[in-house]
C-alpha cells in the first residue's frame, strides 16, 4: 500500500473535514481527493447488521476494482 506521512497540521485540517478534500500539489494541480470517514451510529449498525447477514459478499479487490471503474471523483 502506497502511504503519504502528513505533517501535524495537515493531519489536523484532514481530522476535521466534514468533506471531500481536494489534495493539490505544488503547482495547484489536483492528483486526487481524499474523503473523511466519519461514520454515523446508522452506518455502524448497518455494518453490524451485514456482518450477521447470510447475503453475498465482495472481496476487497472487487469492491476496488468497482471504484475504479468509477473514475476520479474531482
Amino acid at each position: 500500500m502506497t502511504h503519504i506521512t502528513l505533517t501535524e497540521e495537515q493531519a489536523r485540517i484532514v481530522e476535521q473535514a466534514r468533506e471531500v478534500i481536494q489534495v493539490r500539489d505544488g503547482q495547484g494541480n489536483v492528483p486526487g481527493c481524499m474523503e473523511p470517514h466519519d461514520f454515523t451510529l446508522e452506518e455502524i449498525e448497518e455494518a453490524k447488521h451485514g456482518l450477521n447477514s447470510a447475503e453475498p459478499r465482495c472481496t476487497t479487490s472487487q469492491v476496488l476494482e468497482h471504484l475504479r471503474s468509477l473514475g476520479p471523483r474531482c
